[in-house]
């Protein structure tokens, strides 16, 4: 089965997303900033062709709103407002003094409430023609902290400043409904072609994106359907991951599937040139003894006493015998590897096999001076337990865990079997006294052809293993979903145990 990923991990709706919202604020910018600029642009024009109105309202007067010793006429201001408000009803004109104060107002009442005006920030609106910056913003009196749009004209005249009339263009009677009526006009087209080129830009990225993640989620669903034919679990799409994740975790387990099939093949190729070695020197040694003797009966064989020629041929026959069985270790080993061993599983007594195995070994326990016995102490329930197991490959095992045994525990010693009920499964354990084996021997003793120092040099006996009879073992055992396990100590003796299920 692909991938069902949440659609809040799916990296095409979450790049979408993410690009709706990126050019949504980029318009939102973009037209706010283009509406800035289109009023400024708006109040430069406006104020260019209002420039010289307060020079005009001044040099209009009747008489003089400043007289030739600097004082600003009383009423001044009161005898134009009329005229200046038939100008333009949004028009606010107020009189300064050369400090910047108001004197004299056309409002109605309250009247202002700013009591000063900043004339640094109007400064280059006294000169005789525009600045080439417009626009230029001063002090609104009837609202504080705030700039409009204004004219100013120095009374009496720019090189005799004595006050000053400072018109504001914006009054409070039009507001901004003027500007703002101005700046949406100008911004109709504006907003048209900037939401028509953002939805095509948009359109665009979502459909490249698309494309992109298609084509990812397509390699996720071929690597998952790789991981599923291998025998792999299927992987499931972690919290918040999207695709781009997902095919990253999926490339670092196939790098480690690839470094452990490296690392497999590196050991088999190792395994394999052992195995050859190993099988040269078991066969070549049995080999060169049953050549040896052959030719010694061949060149002596009129000179040696019927009681030596006998003594030789069971010799050979000794070794034809040992040959025989590492032979048919081998055969058997390999196929357990190959996989073409098949377990077939029935119901039987344990108590019963083991009964037989100490059986067929009990000569060879006697002659080597080894007391083989069941363990008196095997509770009834675990007696007359039954397991589901196949009793020919079971009994195998048990032959090799009891040869074993036998090898390593000198005369005198004891080699003991048991049995015990562990839930729904029987534990059989096979214990010895004999020489134990080292700790850090332990993990290799079921690896074939393997072999402790003292094991080496244990005492030999007819049906000697040629270091393949645990390795056989634990492949029987890996048939039946078990495994063998070991405990020994040094000159204490080893325990090896495993467990079968008891059928329902």
């Amino acid at each position: 089965m692909n991938p069902r990923l949440p659609w809040h991990a799916r990296l095409d709706l979450r790049l979408a997303l993410v690009v709706v919202v990126v050019l949504t604020l980029l318009c939102a910018v973009l037209l706010s900033w283009q509406g800035r600029q289109a009023q400024r642009r708006f109040d430069a024009y406006e104020q260019w062709q209002n420039f010289k109105l307060a020079r005009y309202i001044a040099d209009r007067q009747p008489q003089a709103m400043v007289d030739g010793q600097g004082r600003i006429r009383p009423g001044a201001l009161a005898d134009t407002a009329m005229y200046i408000t038939m100008i333009h009803p949004a028009l606010e004109a107020y009189l300064l003094d050369a400090q910047g104060r108001i004197v004299q107002h056309s409002l109605p009442a309250p009247g202002p409430a700013l009591r000063r005006v900043d004339l640094d920030r109007v400064h280059s609106l006294i000169m005789a023609s525009p600045p080439k910056a417009l626009p230029v913003y001063g002090d609104d009196p009837r609202r504080p902290g705030q700039l409009n749009l204004v004219s100013v004209a120095a009374l009496p005249s720019e090189g005799n400043p004595q006050g000053y009339l400072y018109v504001v263009l914006r009054g409070a009677a039009a507001g901004s409904l003027q500007a703002e009526a101005a700046g949406q006009a100008s911004l109709g087209p504006a907003w048209g072609l900037t939401l028509g080129a953002l939805a095509l830009a948009g359109l665009c990225i979502v459909g490249v994106q698309m494309s992109i993640t298609r084509r990812l989620r397509r390699l996720v669903n071929q690597m998952q359907a790789f991981r599923q034919a291998d025998g792999a679990q299927f992987l499931p799409a972690e919290a918040g991951q999207d695709e781009i994740a997902l095919v990253a975790s999926a490339a670092e387990r196939l790098q480690q599937r690839v470094q452990e099939q490296f690392r497999r093949l590196e050991d088999s190729e190792r395994l394999r040139r052992e195995l050859v070695s190993n099988i040269t020197h078991d066969l070549h040694t049995p080999l060169a003894n049953v050549q040896g003797y052959i030719e010694t009966l061949l060149l002596r064989g009129e000179g040696l006493s019927a009681q030596t020629r006998e003594q030789y041929l069971r010799i050979v026959l000794q070794h034809c015998v040992r040959l025989g069985r590492r032979v048919a270790e081998l055969f058997e080993l390999a196929r357990l590897e190959s996989g073409q061993a098949q377990a077939q599983f029935e119901p039987f007594c344990m108590a019963d096999l083991l009964n037989d195995v100490v059986q067929s070994h009990q000569l060879v326990a006697s002659q080597a001076g080894v007391n083989l016995c069941i363990a008196a102490d095997i509770e009834a329930p675990a007696r007359e337990a039954l397991v589901l197991a196949d009793i020919r490959l079971i009994e195998r095992v048990l032959q090799n865990l009891v040869d074993n045994a036998l090898r390593h525990t000198a005369a005198g010693g004891r080699v003991e079997l048991a049995v015990q009920l562990a839930g729904a499964r029987l534990i059989v354990r096979v214990r010895d006294n004999g020489q134990g084996i080292a700790g850090e021997d332990l993990p290799h003793i079921f690896e074939r052809y393997w072999s402790t120092r003292e094991g080496r040099d244990a005492r030999p006996l007819p049906a000697q293993s040629a270091g393949l009879g645990l390795a056989i073992v634990q492949r029987i055992l890996a048939l039946h979903g078990s495994h063998a396990e070991v405990q020994s100590s040094l000159g204490q003796g080893s325990e090896f145990s495993f467990a079968l299920p008891c059928p329902r």
